[in-house]
């Protein structure tokens, strides 16, 4: 019973979140002047990145598409967990063309799309990463790895978004190109944060984006009130 107020909660915010991602997408396009990337962390953070392009051209590609296939599924299976939901199958097609999963007592646009916009090992590497920094006194290669999972974030999602894609398909074009697009930038602002200040920078940069977004807010308010 829960786990169906869950879904209809979650269904009930599925346009409400998306015209306010919508209105949110400039704001986050401009957030990425509000870090300074000429700074040692980024510079190591943007080894990493160029380290998983450089294996992902020459290690062979079959192998990083093996890999984002089980990011892909692993992320789908997280969110229906998350969700109170049971996951009764998860399969990898063995030519690696994908794969598919199964979620028991239906679902919800949160567990079909997340595999688009979250990066899941990313974030589970973000939940040892302080403690890492700590034990190694700052080492330079912890933002080397993290560096490294972003860019398997990117190319995950690169790789499988498409018109043909049956995520894509079942909760809409319009939808899923609006979420996907916003929560990209956003989650992808909120790893910068990350890579520089850690939790907190996650707050202080959700923070400058809503500042950054409140005139637009506010005068598409204005238009809505104008029109009723």
């Amino acid at each position: 019973m829960f786990r169906r107020t869950i879904d209809f909660t979650i269904g009930l915010l599925k346009w409400p979140l998306a015209v306010f991602m919508f209105i949110m997408t400039p704001a986050l396009l401009q957030s990425y002047n509000f870090f300074d990337f000429y700074t040692f962390k980024f510079a190591m953070l943007g080894a990493g990145i160029f380290l998983y392009f450089f294996i992902l051209f020459t290690a062979g590609r079959n192998i990083c598409f093996s890999m984002q296939i089980i990011s892909h599924e692993l992320t789908h299976v997280f969110f229906a967990l998350l969700t109170l939901h049971r996951v009764g199958r998860v399969r990898l097609n063995p030519d690696d063309s994908g794969g598919s999963m199964v979620v028991k007592g239906g679902g919800n646009w949160l567990i079909t799309l997340s595999p688009y916009f979250f990066p899941l090992f990313a974030f589970l590497y973000m939940l040892i990463m302080p403690w890492l920094l700590q034990a190694t006194g700052g080492h330079w290669l912890i933002h080397v790895i993290f560096g490294y999972f972003i860019a398997y974030y990117w190319a995950t999602v690169l790789s499988q978004v498409h018109a043909k894609q049956t995520d894509i398909i079942r909760e809409g074009y319009l939808f899923s190109t609006i979420l996907i697009i916003a929560a990209n930038l956003y989650v992808t602002g909120l790893l910068f944060a990350f890579n520089g200040h850690l939790w907190g920078g996650l707050a202080k940069y959700t923070h400058k984006v809503w500042q950054q977004s409140a005139g637009d807010i506010q005068f598409c308010l204005e238009l809505v009130r104008q029109h009723l």
